[in-house]
């Protein structure tokens, strides 16, 4: 895999460091279920084993910015806690750029089920935009990164997340999703959140489809 081109690895964490890591997760995810496929090597259907195979054997190859698995976020200085544990956070490997200046990554598990729909946004997209946000946002943008689990029509389960956040983030007025971009194995949206807490955030939703290589439950 190529990973970043050399061309833009001159360029770290400005507007176009997302679209690059949206890109590297996509192809990523693709080598990931080539080798499952080749190696006949499934994956258990678990959010926890899918990040940590994804992040352990492929993302970090050959890359400038760094993946680091179950950070902990948000300290709590008047009770010594962290607030939250996001499941990726992506940082330049050049630790004197700025430690303080990151994209966070929550991922969940899609099946087009009411429980995992609402999990998606109970306890994934409200992390980012309810006030007060247990992960940080300093570029005012972060991923959520949706593992497809089991096969479902991805525009029409968006429609129903999108009415899960109408009943669910109180408080947040949430935009459409717009399509970035899409393929046949996944699909990039985009949506903006704004509250007067926290201002206007966005965050990048993509729909990755691992079907083939989870162990059915």
């Amino acid at each position: 895999m190529d990973g970043f081109k050399n061309e833009e690895n001159n360029v770290l964490f400005d507007n176009g460091s997302l679209k690059i890591i949206m890109m590297h997760l996509v192809l990523c995810s693709r080598k990931m279920k080539d080798d499952c496929i080749k190696n006949s090597d499934m994956i258990d259907n678990s959010e926890n084993k899918i990040t940590n195979r994804l992040t352990a054997k492929y993302l970090n190859n050959q890359v400038d910015f760094h993946f680091e698995p179950q950070t902990q976020e948000k300290y709590n200085q008047k009770t010594d806690t962290y607030e939250g544990i996001p499941d990726i956070k992506v940082f330049s490997k050049d630790l004197f750029f700025n430690s303080q200046a990151y994209f966070l990554i929550e991922s969940k598990r899609i099946d087009g089920s009411t429980d995992l729909n609402r999990e998606y946004v109970e306890n994934g997209v409200s992390r980012f935009v309810i006030a007060p946000p247990k992960y940080t946002s300093h570029y005012k943008q972060n991923i959520m990164f949706a593992y497809i689990v089991q096969t479902i029509d991805i525009p029409k389960n968006v429609e129903k997340i999108k009415k899960y956040q109408q009943e669910l983030l109180i408080g947040v007025v949430a935009s459409d999703f717009s399509i970035i971009q899409t393929d046949i194995d996944y699909t990039e949206y985009s949506c903006n959140y704004s509250s007067i807490e926290i201002g206007k955030i966005e965050l990048r939703h993509l729909f990755f489809d691992f079907t083939d290589v989870v162990s059915k439950l």
